[in-house]
């Protein structure tokens, strides 16, 4: 009771002081979480309020990730850096792909990888101008490191181009709509950045691919950010380490309905609250009325041990779920509260809600890890291949096998003697053959290119193919 006074006196008193960082009664504000630029921090400060409230203006620029005040970091930075326990499995993701934006003039936002040269962002990221909503001119970077400032040359690459989501720039532009600036909180704050060069050697992150987030699933946060408690929002040594955690999707907006916008601009938000040990900061709970175009809903007041909040940086972070054993990327960090303290809000932008959006610029194969040499593809549940021109493959075991525009986790696959069948990740070995219309099983160990052994089902029987060269 004495926190919650003491924080609720120091908000108020933060209003009167310094308008400008009043907060919604509930403590929400659609403050973005991203822009870190060291060059403009010392203009950016009120004088006035420098002295008496360094600690939220510092929020509202400086990186960080918020954690329960009884927790060490141990264990976000083990988990941030798939070490120890922390190993990629079906209990924690591979943070690998996770990464910093960085511009040369400093500004700095995360990103994840979703395929060998594009990664996923916030829109805001790179550019949040209202009369000119496209990336600044400016040498962009995308570093693969847990320790950015520790990055070797090989870990750092040349951003080509940015793909900015079309509806953040009509909802940001002020000759369009009144310049109404609602990007975020209308879940269309999306970009997509292609690289250079292509990453080898690395599994990208896959995308939800129709596989959506429900309330009440565990998810994982990963940013890079200076380590805040989230009692008293008191900042520790600053850091450039990749910070992980979990929480509780408490908000899932599948679609955000605008009428001035065509439909298929409308985008989608998650939501998660910081929950306190005291159970009393539960703000996405029932009792509480409903945030803009988050809704009304239920949360689990019980905070998880590795229970974190986000804020300044982590913006265009990913939000993490698993499906069927494989973690997904299913949002971005766009907008919340940002003091990182009991309460703190996050929103994120749904991916599943662009997946259409997204597809179109995704290339073949966009889940496969690219080997060293550069020719060969390797997907986890498929194996290695040799990708040729117009649609053919050689499968390190399966052979020669077609297939038009293979995205994502599933596709059809035509083999020269089998026919088509559908190959999806979480069922193969299974296939389901067009020809035969009934599944069949590929025993893997026993295959190969020139000789298959296979169970097929609708006559409950083994049977080997040949010639499927």
């Amino acid at each position: 009771m004495k926190i919650q006074l003491l924080r609720a006196v120091r908000m108020q008193f933060r209003w009167m002081i310094c308008p400008r960082l009043h907060l919604h009664p509930i403590f929400f504000h659609p403050a973005h979480l991203l822009i870190f630029n060291p060059r403009e921090m010392n203009k950016w400060l009120l004088p006035f309020c420098f002295s008496l409230f360094l600690n939220a203006l510092d929020g509202e620029r400086i990186r960080r990730i918020g954690k329960l005040e009884s927790q060490t970091w141990d264990q976000h930075i083990s988990l941030g850096q798939n070490q120890g326990s922390y190993l990629p499995s079906e209990d924690f993701p591979d943070l690998g792909t996770v990464g910093v934006l960085r511009s040369d003039s400093g500004f700095l936002g995360t990103a994840t990888l979703i395929a060998p040269d594009l990664i996923v962002t916030a829109a805001h990221v790179v550019k949040n101008s209202h009369s000119d909503p496209n990336p600044e001119d400016e040498n962009w970077q995308f570093i693969l490191s847990s320790d950015f400032e520790q990055a070797t040359i090989t870990e750092s690459f040349e951003v080509s181009n940015f793909i900015i989501h079309p509806a953040w720039t009509i909802r940001q532009n002020d000759g369009i709509n009144n310049g109404n600036g609602d990007g975020d909180r209308i879940g269309v704050d999306l970009c997509l950045a292609f690289l250079k060069e292509k990453v080898l050697e690395m599994y990208p992150m896959p995308l939800p691919n129709g596989n959506f987030a429900s309330i009440g699933e565990q998810v994982i946060i990963a940013g890079y950010g200076t380590r805040v408690d989230g009692l008293n929002g008191v900042i520790h040594s600053n850091n450039s380490n990749r910070l992980a955690g979990e929480n509780i999707l408490d908000r899932v907006v599948e679609q955000i309905s605008i009428s001035s916008l065509s439909d298929q601009y409308w985008g989608g938000v998650l939501a998660v609250d910081f929950d306190s040990p005291q159970q009393n900061t539960n703000f996405l709970g029932e009792e509480y009325p409903s945030i803009d175009y988050l809704g009304t809903g239920t949360s689990d007041a019980n905070p998880l041990p590795l229970e974190v909040s986000t804020a300044v940086g982590d913006s265009g972070g990913p939000v993490l779920t698993n499906f069927e054993g494989r973690w997904r990327i299913n949002g971005v960090v766009s907008y919340g509260t940002n003091y990182s303290l009991y309460g703190d809000i996050t929103v994120f932008t749904r991916l599943a809600s662009h997946q259409e959006w997204i597809n179109q610029y995704l290339p073949a194969w966009n889940e496969a890890k690219i080997l060293q040499g550069g020719s060969w593809r390797e997907l986890k549940w498929f194996g290695a291949f040799l990708p040729f021109d117009q649609g053919w493959n050689f499968h390190s075991q399966l052979g020669w096998f077609f297939t038009a525009d293979p995205k994502g986790s599933s596709f059809w696959s035509w083999h020269p003697t089998i026919g088509w069948s559908w190959v999806y990740a979480g069922v193969f070995p299974f296939l389901y053959s067009d020809e035969r219309k009934n599944w069949f099983y590929l025993d893997r160990q026993s295959s190969n290119p020139e000789r298959w052994l296979i169970y097929d089902y609708s006559i409950a029987s083994w049977e080997i193919i040949t010639k499927v060269l």
